[in-house]
């Protein structure tokens, strides 16, 4: 099985002004115990530049208090059901 990163990132858009951006990661993939693959929050934009774009790249702590957490889970269900080729690399079908 193999895994996918996905980076996130929820605020305002259509302006030059990022204050109010906040970017999630997660890993999805194997997790010990766990017959299929499993979805864990990470730190987000953690490789990624130091663009103004991501605004608050939150650490996996202050994600999982995060006010719109359930935002960025249902995007990543949102890829995970309607992405085929994310779906096929996940699965390795």
């Amino acid at each position: 099985m193999h895994e996918v990163w996905i980076d996130a990132i929820l605020g305002s858009w259509g302006r030059d002004d990022f204050d109010d951006h906040v970017t999630f990661g997660c890993r999805i993939g194997p997790v010990a115990g766990s017959p299929g693959p499993a979805a864990t929050l990470v730190n987000g934009g953690e490789v990624a530049g130091d663009s103004p774009i991501f605004g608050r790249k939150l650490s996996r702590e202050e994600g999982l208090t995060h006010p719109r957490l359930a935002e960025f889970w249902q995007m990543v269900d949102l890829i995970l059901e309607r992405d085929a080729l994310v779906r096929r690399h996940l699965v390795g079908t």
